[in-house]
């Protein structure tokens, strides 16, 4: 019992002298080969970064809409008098020309009233050019005269009266355009105001978008733009109309282009891209990449200035493209980083490698410990 409590006494102070030992014979870090400490040394080194020179080049500036097409005129062609469907001579997605008769109303009694009107206007006739008769041989007064003419007139009245409401019995189209939608069958009895067929006009066929009020000032009325449907079909306008008044709801301006369709194959409410070309102006076209963000959150880049320090500079994304971005804001030559941007921070002193090609420019072996 004795020998075994000497021997875990005699491990632990050997131990605790080992410890010490090592704490005792610490030594000072070795000098490098220029005589400064090794840690020292460390600290002076510089990050290395890729760079690359980007110029600004010019750009047009397209803005870029979502919107769908419309018919240029949607009309429903309502009953201007009352009668039964006597027959309906275009149904739903016929073609129709201007005039086209598209349902006939029966005639019923109109022609026989139509007669005695024309009867009663020939009457009023012989009287009114006997009173005149006898109004230059100074029997009959002025008066007498004008009465006449007075029922002549009102004779004639009543009669082009009968002809027109015979004429609305044929309900024609106002324009070249589709049917859309038909409203009666024959036996159907239409009064006045009643939508006897809906008439849409798809030639020209219009495109229509809203923009934002930052971006209307670069339309102009007579501009050109090229719209892709979301069909695949890629056709081009011309910007017809904007609006004056903002939407209050959505502080955005309608505008519309109008589009050629002679074959009418593109139809009413289809999704369509528009894209009209805008400013023109200096911009610098760049890898997403090398975007960063600042403490503050903003967007921008970081670059190098002449002596080889760090500079944020904030930028604004004016387009893109498959292989790349439009960046405005920057000035006309930068060196930008495009390698290593978000391992150093605004105001470093860096070591700047300048590439061409990032993906074969091999990054060198200098950099933080």
């Amino acid at each position: 019992m004795k020998t075994s409590v000497l021997i875990a006494g005699r491990l632990a102070v050997a131990a605790t002298g080992w410890i010490l030992s090592g704490q005792l014979t610490e030594q000072s870090p070795s000098p490098t080969a220029d005589g400064k400490p090794a840690t020292m040394a460390a600290a002076d080194r510089k990050m290395a970064v890729r760079v690359r020179d980007i110029v600004a080049r010019p750009l047009t500036h397209a803005v870029t809409i979502t919107g769908e097409t419309k018919a240029s005129r949607r009309v429903d062609l309502r009953a201007e008098t009352e009668g039964r469907v006597e027959e309906v001579l275009a149904s739903r997605g016929d073609v129709v020309s201007q005039g086209a008769i598209i349902a006939r109303l029966r005639i019923d009694e109109r022609n026989a009233r139509l007669a005695e009107h024309k009867a009663r206007l020939t009457q009023r006739q012989i009287e009114h050019d006997a009173a005149r008769e006898l109004n230059d041989k100074g029997y009959r007064s002025k008066t007498s005269l004008a009465a006449a003419t007075a029922e002549l007139d009102a004779a004639k009245a009543v009669v082009r009266q009968m002809e027109i409401d015979i004429d609305r019995t044929r309900i024609a189209a106002p324009f070249k355009g589709i049917v859309d939608e038909g409203h009666v069958e024959v036996g159907s009895y239409v009064k006045v105001g009643d939508i006897a067929a809906t008439i849409v006009d798809l030639d020209p066929l219009l495109i229509v978008g809203h923009i934002t009020e930052r971006e209307v000032g670069q339309l102009e009325v007579g501009s050109a733009g090229t719209i892709t449907l979301v069909t695949g079909e890629t056709v081009s306008g011309r910007i017809s109309y904007i609006s004056p008044v903002s939407d209050p709801a959505t502080r955005t301006y309608r505008f519309e282009l109008t589009v050629a369709n002679p074959e009418l194959s593109m139809r009413d409410g289809i999704t369509a891209r528009i894209s009209i070309p805008g400013r023109r102006m200096m911009a610098h076209f760049v890898s997403p990449a090398i975007l960063t963000l600042n403490d503050d959150g903003v967007v921008g880049i970081r670059s190098v200035d002449d002596g080889n320090i760090v500079r944020f500079l904030p930028v604004e994304i004016l387009a893109d493209a498959t292989d790349g971005i439009w960046l405005g804001g920057l000035p006309e030559h930068v060196r930008v980083i495009v390698v290593g941007q978000d391992f150093v921070v605004d105001g470093e002193e860096i070591v700047p490698v300048l590439v061409d090609n990032v993906a074969t420019t091999p990054l060198p072996t200098a950099g933080r410990s």
